[in-house]
Parts: structure tokens; C-alpha cells; sequence
């Protein structure tokens, strides 16, 4: 078994689900090589977070420990971060099935000054189902948002979470379409289109919604750049502010930016060694 900390080039995935406090969170970053043992891999990360026009401010820091076991057809990601007011954990599992990964089980929680989101996912596959539940405080309000329901998996259809799609895409086993986009489906909260950051209702279901993540073209210092619709899993998302990750030059993530309502933004990017 062997035991490193990752630089630049081999960032794995950026916890982005738990930082939102939203199931899915998070963006493509590279992880672990084909090994024929079981690989541990580390990598810190820094989260900068500014809400209402930056009358709040946060930083995060955090470390991202990875277990890949390729032998054994499983993988294990941990991260725990923590600032002044804000923290967050992430755990997802997974194993190698018909020739791709597939996400088991995903833990995260977020606390940002008190406020707390929580959401725990199973997947069955036996069954064709994801139990989902989740349960989070808006953060103006601290209104309560719960969920907890069973979505069926319907045949033929790919389902991620943020590291099985980290995975299958450093695998080249979610490959993009004609026009350049990369989908698979992941979980959500069901929620209204025009939801509020504090809108809240009484029962809350869960579905399968399309994640798309889309390949724009490189911007002036020839780093290619990716775009996704971030407004499926937060209400504080706009539609014309999509979520941008920019690539090295060896196409290996280097940082990530959220604009969102009220002047809120995250920043995300790896804390180089």
C-alpha cells in the first residue's frame, strides 16, 4: 500500500457538496492511477466564502485522504475542513461495477456560523433505488428544509456523485457527446424552480436530475475552462452565473468559482505544496 501527498496534478475531487450543503457539490478533478494495490493519496484544500456582499466572510481549510483499491473494485474519500464559523465533512464510497465506478454511500455535513445541512444517500443497486435524506437550515432564517424518500433507478440509467463521476472521467469511462458535454444524473432535493434562499415547504421529495458539465473554450492563457448549471442544486445559483472550473495546462483542475445572489461567491482551489 503506498502513501503520498498529491500536488497540482493529482488533485482529486473538490468536496463542493458539502460546501453548498447540497447532495452534490462538487466538479471533475483527477484521482487516483490504476494501481494494482491499494493507493492512499492526500490533498489539501482552501474554500473562500463571502455572503451578502461580503458583509460575511469564511475561509476553509481542509485535507482530502483517498483510497482507491482497483484490485478489490472499491474506493474510500474522506475530507474534513474547518474555519473560523464555518466546517464541513464528506465521505463517499463506491465500487467498480459493469466496468465503471459507482457511488455506495456519501455522508456530508456543512456547518456555516451554526447553521447545519446534513444529507445521507444509499444506493442499491439489488433494488434499483437511492434512499436520500437530508435535512438543512436556510442560512437567513434558519428555516428547516427536510427530506426523506426513496427514488427508483431506472434501467440503463448512469447515476454519480461527485468522486464515481471524478473517477469514471479520470478512467475515460464518461467520455463527452458530440457537443463537447459531459452527463450523467445524480440525486437531489425536488425542489420548486423559483425557489428562495429561505423558501421553505412542508415535505420534500428527492429525484434523479441531469448533471452537465460543459467544455468551453480555453480562456487567454490557454487553460481550458468548464462550465455547469449550478442552480439544480442551490437555490442562491442563477442561471446566467453558471459554476466555472479552470484546468492546467496539463488539464488538471486548479481552481473553482461559484456567483451567486446577494453577492455571495465561493472560491475553491488547491493548496499547492
Amino acid at each position: 500500500m503506498s502513501s503520498k501527498l498529491i500536488n497540482r496534478r493529482q488533485f482529486l475531487t473538490l468536496p463542493l457538496a458539502a460546501i453548498l450543503g447540497s447532495a452534490l457539490g462538487s466538479a471533475l478533478a483527477p484521482l487516483a492511477q490504476a494501481l494494482a494495490v491499494a493507493d492512499i493519496r492526500q490533498a489539501a484544500y482552501v474554500a473562500d466564502v463571502d455572503v451578502l456582499y461580503g458583509l460575511l466572510s469564511f475561509r476553509l481549510d481542509g485535507t482530502i485522504t483517498e483510497m482507491v483499491d482497483r484490485a478489490a473494485g472499491r474506493y474510500d474519500v474522506r475530507a474534513v475542513g474547518e474555519g473560523d464559523g464555518i466546517a464541513n465533512q464528506m465521505e463517499s464510497h463506491g465500487a467498480l461495477r459493469d466496468g465503471r465506478w459507482q457511488p455506495l454511500r456519501l455522508r456530508t455535513w456543512l456547518s456555516v456560523k451554526g447553521r447545519e445541512s446534513r444529507s445521507a444517500i444509499t444506493y442499491d443497486y439489488a433494488r434499483r433505488t437511492i434512499e436520500y435524506r437530508f435535512r438543512g437550515e436556510t442560512f437567513l432564517l434558519r428555516r428547516v428544509r427536510v427530506a426523506d424518500d426513496v427514488v427508483p433507478i431506472p434501467d440503463g440509467l448512469r447515476v454519480d456523485d461527485a468522486v464515481s463521476a471524478a473517477l469514471n472521467y479520470d478512467d475515460g469511462t464518461w467520455r463527452p457527446g458530440p457537443d463537447g458535454t459531459l452527463e450523467t444524473w445524480v440525486v437531489r432535493r425536488k425542489r420548486n424552480e423559483n425557489e428562495g434562499p429561505d423558501d421553505v415547504e412542508k415535505f420534500y421529495r428527492a429525484e434523479l436530475v441531469p448533471f452537465r458539465l460543459k467544455l468551453i473554450p480555453a480562456t487567454a492563457s490557454g487553460k481550458p475552462v468548464a462550465e455547469f448549471d449550478l442552480t439544480r442544486f442551490s437555490s442562491w445559483a442563477t442561471r446566467d452565473r453558471p459554476a466555472r472550473v479552470t484546468f492546467g495546462r496539463d488539464r488538471r483542475p486548479e481552481s473553482m468559482v461559484l456567483s451567486m445572489i446577494l453577492g455571495t461567491s465561493v472560491r475553491i482551489q488547491l493548496k499547492t505544496a
